[in-house]
């Protein structure tokens, strides 16, 4: 059976049905794991995950409860790491140790309707998972936990600003938004 990569894997967590999730370890091949944690997410359950990318080890962090979601990204260089929260809301990046970060409002679900029989979407996961190298490889760990909301409240000493904001701030705003550093 073919490994699957970080994007199908992800993508595969939004597809699958619900069940309901017990506390513990998500235990399985790569492909049950990341099914496992798409019922969690469709659920609505919660889970902390830790994603390796085999080839240079590094780590991901996902931190998952009802429709709210918390990822810490590997190193992006300088040796920081960078976040993004969506609290259903907002969803809110930044890089460790900076007091600046992004904020974009999220777009309210919409009421979707039924696709008529024999007119759905096909999504054929074999073909992406081979349009893919298979160079990068990806190991996930999962484990069922209770997650506080306060894992989804963003830092209050970084400043979020909405990019559609940056266009209506004085230059004066903009340096003491982004100082310059010599």
């Amino acid at each position: 059976m073919k490994k699957l990569t970080l994007p199908v894997l992800l993508a595969s967590a939004f597809l699958f049905a619900a069940c309901t999730p017990q506390a513990g370890p998500i235990t399985g091949t790569e492909e049950q794991k990341a099914e496992k944690l798409a019922q969690i997410i469709e659920s609505g359950g919660s889970a902390d995950c830790t994603v390796t990318n085999l080839s240079d080890k590094t780590t991901t962090q996902m931190v998952i409860s009802g429709k709210k979601m918390k990822i810490i990204g590997s190193d992006f260089g300088q040796g920081k790491k960078g976040t993004m929260i969506n609290d259903t809301v907002y969803s809110y990046f930044w890089t460790e140790g900076e007091k600046t970060g992004f904020k974009s409002k999220l777009e309210t679900e919409k009421e979707t309707t039924p696709t008529p029989a024999g007119q759905e979407e096909q999504f054929d996961t074999e073909s992406t998972v081979q349009s893919y190298e298979d160079e990068t490889k990806f190991k996930l760990d999962c484990a069922r936990r209770t997650v506080s909301d306060s894992e989804f409240v963003p830092p209050q000493e970084v400043k979020f600003v909405d990019p559609s904001e940056l266009n209506t701030m004085t230059p004066e705003e903009l340096q003491k938004l982004y100082p310059v550093q010599e």
